[in-house]
């Protein structure tokens, strides 16, 4: 597959974006390690006036942001699977580090509060820079800044608008309601659906963007909620 600069930074870029989305973190300390996986473990339902979730319910996305937010203020960490463009990834996230790995393909970032490593699939981890003259280096350095851009927190203050209750899922072991809105970042609007449980504990998101003129199809599963991920500066 021939992928350039743009290529590599816009799928790094949608995956961040869509982990932090369903990740729904804030910048709170993070709660001590739990040990189990089970989203039977997530934190306790949010203190705010959550809207009732219930099929063919239609709730304020903004209320729904902060109910996610909230939810996730004392996770210990997340792991999540994502497929963006048919490439798959893997991401984990410790809210209180502002730590984010991804493991795609094409190469590997790491972000922890303000610096950021990059590695290609066949190179060695390096500073990252989105100025490099390799491509690809380039490339995972422009995903690794929308990563150091786009917190979890942000991503959740931007949902607003109508969100409607189209059915139930399972994930986890738990009930997820799946909620069908729109999302807007960057000028770019996504077709966006939420699959989060009784407690706002989101566990997918599948999204729909048109990129200059690309379509972006995106999912992301998370596969480990309210655990820590072992997440440490490469170099």
């Amino acid at each position: 597959m021939r992928v350039n600069k743009w290529g590599v930074g816009v799928v790094l870029a949608a995956a961040v974006m869509l982990t932090g989305c369903s990740a729904g973190a804030s910048d709170k300390p993070a709660a001590e390690d739990k040990p189990s996986s089970s989203a039977s473990q997530e934190a306790e339902a949010p203190a705010t006036d959550c809207p009732e979730l219930k099929e063919g319910a239609t709730v304020d996305g903004a209320a729904l942001g902060a109910c996610i937010a909230d939810t996730a203020s004392s996770i210990a960490g997340y792991a999540a699977s994502t497929s963006v463009m048919g490439m798959e990834t893997t991401g984990k996230y410790n809210p209180a580090e502002k730590a984010l790995e991804s493991t795609t393909p094409l190469g590997s970032i790491i972000v922890i509060g303000d610096d950021a490593w990059v590695k290609t699939a066949t190179g060695a981890w390096q500073v990252a820079d989105t100025t490099s003259s390799d491509p690809m280096v380039a490339g995972l350095s422009t995903g690794a800044a929308a990563a150091s851009q786009a917190s979890p927190t942000m991503i959740a203050t931007l949902l607003s608008g109508d969100f409607t209750v189209t059915g139930t899922g399972e994930r986890l072991g738990q009930q997820v309601f799946l909620l069908s809105g729109a999302v807007e970042m960057q000028g770019v609007s996504s077709d966006l659906v939420l699959e989060v449980t009784k407690d706002f504990a989101p566990l997918a998101t599948t999204t729909k963007a048109e990129v200059s003129g690309t379509v972006v199809d995106s999912t992301t599963v998370v596969t480990e909620w309210d655990v820590k991920q072992d997440i440490v500066a490469p170099l």
